[in-house]
């Protein structure tokens, strides 16, 4: 098979031909360490050490070695090595759910010493394409397809060398092709990282402020939360019972809880027949995880019920709701401390009642709330701008890195 030319400099997407080649025949495979986590640091070393858990979590499709992080080995530790060149792919092999066989296409390595780690393949491609396009290619629908039969596991996924061999590798027959694929995917990232950056700004803003804000200040007082409100522990509907479930109230649960303020949509919801089951609590209560997943925290946006992991603050008229949810959010490791050291960790509502906390009149909670909430609200926007970028950036890959 020829090797792709770099003819036609200025050709476009329309008329060009695609190869296809199986994955054995296009990658050459080299051996990785085994080192775990425990033999690497962040500051020094000779090697560096690309792992499998920042292949999955940390890293883009296509890692610059300029602009990331990767650690180092540390200088007592021996192991066998094959360095990491520009255009070499890393491949994880395992990880908890599907997106085993996620990999990066290494970049810019430089003077840089680099080699491949635990729970990875190294691949180094036999045809010389643009770089940046296998980093693409490899982590698109139309390649990870291919991978879903060959995965293996229930706890743990994985995907084995025999398996990978069998999947294509598809790409034009153009380096100019190729190179604007990169290109314009490239520039998709560079919006979704901006955008990134611009969360990060304003999360480290909000941090800031409301580590000074919620200080104690002179002319606080000092309450229990059984005293600001009513403390309602949740309990479940019997599941048998399908009158219960799937109608108009949110079920809520810790597992419905992120990093937003509120809590708008639940995985079960219940029926009014549901609802009067337990304890209905109002909208605009603060919800408080109270075993197992302690401390996350959310407000409810309408009335419905929570399961009995959660203890839920029904706030009385002195006290603002917002208030009391930032106030908790920044004492979470308080409100972890109270769980007892049981199997699964657990804060009984008494406990829960009992815990203090410093607080101002409802005038200096209103202007804190509000503050804060306008910083959560940009967040929120930004993270809505993010998730928008990254569809646009599916629809761009299933769109670019399918043959035509």
């Amino acid at each position: 098979m020829a090797k792709a030319d770099g003819h036609n400099e200025q050709c476009t997407m329309d008329n060009v031909q695609w190869k296809k080649v199986r994955f054995d025949d296009f990658f050459s495979m080299l051996p990785t360490n085994t080192l775990s986590r425990d033999k690497l640091n962040s500051q020094r070393g000779t090697y560096q050490n690309i792992h499998y858990g920042d292949v999955l979590i940390k890293y883009p499709f296509c890692l610059d070695c300029d602009k990331y992080d990767i650690p180092y080995i540390n200088d007592d530790v021996k192991f066998n090595a094959t360095e990491v060149k520009d255009g070499d792919v890393i491949f994880a092999d395992t990880a908890e759910d599907d997106t085993v066989g996620k990999c990066v296409e290494v970049l810019n390595v430089g003077d840089r010493k680099i080699v491949s780690g635990l729970h990875t393949y190294f691949c180094r491609p036999k045809y010389k394409l643009a770089l940046g396009y296998l980093g693409y290619f490899l982590n698109s629908n139309h390649f990870h397809d291919q991978l879903l039969p060959y995965i293996a596991g229930s706890k743990v996924s994985s995907v084995n060398r025999t398996s990978i061999a069998c999947t294509y590798i598809s790409y034009p027959d153009s380096l100019p092709a190729q190179r604007r694929i990169a290109a314009i995917l490239s520039a998709a990232d560079k919006v979704i990282e901006q955008t990134r950056q611009l969360i990060g700004k304003y999360k480290s803003i909000k941090q800031g402020m409301i580590e000074d804000l919620l200080k104690p200040k002179e002319g606080w007082k000092k309450v229990k939360l059984g005293e600001v409100g009513e403390i309602v522990t949740g309990s479940t509907p019997t599941t048998t019972k399908l009158e219960y479930w799937d109608g108009e109230y949110n079920f809520y649960s810790p597992a419905d809880f992120d990093d937003n303020v509120y809590c708008t949509k639940t995985d079960r919801t219940i029926t009014k027949a549901g609802l009067k089951t337990g304890r209905p609590i109002p909208a605009n209560s603060i919800m408080v995880a109270c075993i197992a997943s302690i401390g996350k925290i959310a407000i409810n946006r309408t009335e419905g019920i929570t399961n009995q992991q959660i203890n839920t603050i029904i706030p009385n008229n002195e006290y603002d709701f917002l208030f009391l949810y930032y106030l908790l959010l920044f004492n979470v490791e308080k409100i972890k401390g109270k769980a007892a050291q049981t199997t699964i960790p657990i804060i009984n509502k008494e406990d829960f009642s009992n815990l203090e906390f410093i607080v101002p009149d409802l005038g200096e909670q209103n202007r804190i709330a509000s503050i804060l909430l306008s910083l959560d609200e940009k967040i929120a926007a930004e993270q809505l701008v993010e998730e928008k970028h990254i569809e646009i950036k599916k629809g761009l890959m299933d769109k670019l890195l399918n043959e035509i």
